[in-house]
């Protein structure tokens, strides 16, 4: 009886091992699942980062491609900065030491650079043609005329009160220093109606002002100093002064309401670009 006891305790105690090792076994096996399981999760969320990011990346810069070139500007007209009718003469850009022009005489007394004379004639006949009466009152000037006239304006001011360097400054929205006027250049003119020689605002409500503001680019004629560009011309509006700039500048700029500094900005920009292709 008791070899038979212990042969049940044996086997008792080699089943309750047999089991713990199977539960082991399978525990054992469950980790192992779960960690590869796991690995596997970690794995192919890492690589759905990964997917992600790159699709983000590459979204990002086809996004960045796309507005990049919609930001390129086109060129749309055949004109560069340095054509002889773009040439920019204000405050900041004084007149070339070299500069030189042929004048040809117009009306009267008055003369202007012989490459302007033609259209500036057609112009003039064209609004005779529709019974107004265009003069011009002023145009091409010696630096010694603009000189007296500038001198002349600032001592306005100074009878005025005001102090040499206020008079000089206020004086130059009106009348620009030497050196720096269009006038010099004998590519501007100043025209007015013959009924009505005020050089003063009310100088637009002409009929003759009416028609030259409406059709001096048909002409290659820029008003060159408009009413809404004082900031950036930095001189005060002049409906009677035009200036010459070409038929297709005039018209560009008519059609994009830009005065001259405005369009010789729009034109740099390109120069710009074609200059660091090169480099």
């Amino acid at each position: 009886m008791r070899k038979i006891e212990g042969l049940g305790i044996r086997n008792i105690i080699h089943t309750n091992i047999c089991i713990i090792m199977m539960i082991l076994v399978v525990l054992i096996l469950t980790i192992v699942y779960k960690y590869v399981t796991y690995k596997k999760e970690v794995q192919a969320s890492l690589e759905a980062s990964v997917n992600v990011e790159e699709l983000y990346n590459t979204t990002n810069r086809e996004e960045a491609n796309i507005k990049e070139e919609e930001n390129k500007k086109e060129k749309d007209i055949d004109s560069n900065t340095f054509d002889w009718e773009l040439l920019l003469v204000n405050k900041k850009h004084k007149i070339p030491e070299n500069y030189s022009m042929e004048l040809e005489e117009l009306e009267l007394t008055h003369r202007a650079d012989k490459r302007i004379v033609e259209p500036l004639k057609q112009m003039l006949a064209d609004a005779r043609k529709e019974g107004l009466s265009p003069i011009i009152c002023s145009s091409y000037r010696t630096n010694d005329k603009q000189k007296q006239l500038y001198n002349s304006k600032t001592m306005e001011y100074r009878r005025e009160g005001y102090s040499l360097e206020d008079a000089e400054e206020m004086a130059s929205y009106w009348v620009a220093i030497p050196g720096t006027g269009e006038h010099e250049t004998g590519l501007a003119v100043d025209i007015v109606s013959e009924n009505y020689q005020m050089l003063d605002e009310g100088q637009e409500k002409t009929q003759e002002q009416k028609w030259l503001i409406d059709n001096s680019y048909k002409y290659g004629f820029a008003l060159r100093y408009p009413t809404d560009k004082k900031e950036i011309t930095m001189i005060n509006y002049e409906p009677w002064h035009y200036r010459y700039v070409g038929i297709e500048n005039a018209t560009y700029m008519k059609e994009h309401d830009m005065c001259l500094e405005e369009y010789i900005d729009y034109l740099k920009q390109f120069e710009e670009e074609e200059y660091k292709e090169i480099v």
